[in-house]
């Protein structure tokens, strides 16, 4: 598991301002984390 730091403007997930890149598409730090298994940012490899 990876926890991540993003900025959070609303701190809802509304704005997507906190949104990051996953294996899953695109996940809000704010609502869906901080922590996220370290394969769905990274891959297997």
């Amino acid at each position: 598991f990876v926890s991540v730091e993003e900025r959070m403007a609303c701190g809802l997930g509304a704005c997507l301002g906190c949104a990051i890149l996953t294996s899953r598409g695109p996940r809000r730090v704010c609502a869906d984390g901080p922590v996220f298994p370290a394969e769905e940012l990274w891959g297997d490899g």
